[in-house]
């Protein structure tokens, strides 16, 4: 349906107007908030275990050895 490159592009820009903003940045409309004092929660890793943060990574052997790896170098060496 387009002659050319350029025609498709033009198309693009009339369908969805922000692609055609290349090299600008647009404006941030935020306002910082208001500073307070801080909760007593503690600030932790939400992923324990990296390896196995979702299904496909905890179907996998290879990522099953990775997470006992890290487990272990976490753990340490038993002294003999």
């Amino acid at each position: 349906p387009w002659d050319s490159l350029a025609a498709l592009r033009v198309a693009l820009v009339a369908a969805v107007p922000h692609l055609g903003d290349v090299d600008e940045v647009p404006e941030n409309a935020w306002v910082a908030e208001a500073q307070g004092k801080l909760g007593s929660a503690s600030f932790r890793n939400a992923i324990r275990d990296f390896y196995l943060t979702n299904p496909i990574a905890r179907a996998s052997s290879l990522m099953a050895e990775l997470s006992s790896n890290a487990l272990a170098r976490v753990r340490g060496m038993a002294a003999e």
